[in-house]
């Protein structure tokens, strides 16, 4: 008898409300290991009743036993006596290996096998206190989606929704900086037209004054050779400076364009440049 409650509750109570996520002003300051968590639960969620209702074809009255029987010696055995068994993503996954070759060999594809292998590794990772960037935390939310998918969990849709929200407030950083970066490159050119033109129009009323018209020669020497020294100061690659500001990760007051915080606990990768 499998435990009484209502089969992916949890994910579908985010389904309803996908704004979840940024509640309280987290959208962008949720963690990794956060949204990771809700992915394993909505898997749990939509693949347990799937499994049980497998097991149940093959095993019958026996399917409790034999699900005990790939926890051995109590180890990651979930929370379940005779008559409840607690799923949880260990324990969906679990199973699913270790009863593949006897239950789900015929019902799902070699594909499908090795996204649960793979989903094992993650969940592991994650329960040691791993951290995830962002191309192993888009991998785990397509695997999860694949496999709800396969099995027609409506957890798949959650998965989805998850998927495009992940891309969407990675590429609005990649957006923010880009527009940054030519805000920048804009403020310079300005700054080097206006004090290139100070410094013509200047030493052209100096120069004339003192030499005549033959002094806009000299003159027009002066500013270009003025105008290659602020070009050259405005276009190096001299770092941009930063006023303290939030980041958009972890929520943390940084003063640089990288946070070292997200760096040093794995969320963000850290460049070169960066000197770490």
């Amino acid at each position: 008898m499998c435990e009484s409650r209502e089969p992916g509750a949890s994910a579908r109570r985010l389904m309803d409300n996908p704004g979840e996520l940024e509640a309280n002003g987290q959208s962008g300051r949720s963690t990794v290991r956060e949204r990771v968590a809700k992915a394993l639960d909505a898997l749990s969620d939509g693949l347990h009743p799937y499994v049980e209702d497998a097991l149940k074809t093959i095993y019958k009255d026996r399917w409790f036993k034999t699900v005990q029987s790939s926890f051995r010696e109590g180890r990651g055995q979930p929370n379940a006596d005779e008559l409840h068994m607690a799923w949880d993503a260990h324990a969906v996954l679990t199973v699913m290996w270790d009863q593949w070759n006897s239950v789900f060999r015929h019902r799902l594809g070699s594909i499908h096998r090795s996204l649960v292998s793979e989903l094992r590794e993650f969940r592991n990772r994650w329960a040691h206190q791993d951290e995830f960037d962002f191309d192993d935390t888009y991998r785990i939310f397509d695997s999860c989606q694949r496999l709800l998918s396969a099995v027609d969990a409506p957890q798949a849709e959650f998965m989805a929704k998850e998927k495009m929200e992940l891309l969407k407030y990675r590429f609005g950083l990649e957006v923010e900086e880009a527009q940054r970066r030519s805000i920048e490159q804009k403020r310079r050119w300005r700054d080097l037209v206006i004090l290139t033109l100070a410094c013509a129009a200047t030493l052209l009323a100096i120069f004339l004054g003192d030499f005549g018209t033959r002094g806009w020669m000299l003159a027009l020497f002066v500013v270009a050779a003025f105008g290659y020294v602020i070009s050259q100061r405005f276009f190096s690659s001299i770092p941009i400076s930063f006023v303290a500001h939030e980041c958009r990760v972890c929520g943390r007051i940084i003063y640089g364009e990288v946070c070292p915080y997200c760096v040093a606990e794995g969320r963000l990768k850290a460049t070169p440049k960066d000197g770490a």
